[in-house]
């Protein structure tokens, strides 16, 4: 998996960074993970926030995302807010 090309296989740079985050185990202050419906901007984003948000929009393959999540040892929290 660390051969991976994250930004083939997300629909931003947010998520890209989100799942190397996931994939190389950094940890992060309340290592909290939100997975939502896709927002458009990626402006939202903020390297200091509690909680990083893993946005999902048409290109995402949300198989990686679920094998980076299992694999992972740092988070301690994972919320999913998606209601299509």
């Amino acid at each position: 998996a660390p051969d991976v090309n994250l930004e083939e296989i997300t629909s931003s740079k947010q998520n890209a960074e989100v799942l190397r985050r996931l994939r190389d185990n950094v940890r992060w202050e309340g290592n909290k993970l939100c997975i939502t419906e896709g927002v458009d901007d990626d402006d939202d984003y903020n390297d200091d926030d509690e909680e990083i948000v893993f946005s999902i929009r048409e290109g995402d393959d949300l198989g990686w995302l679920g094998y980076f999540i299992g694999r992972n040892q740092s988070l301690d929290k994972l919320f999913i807010n998606f209601m299509p």
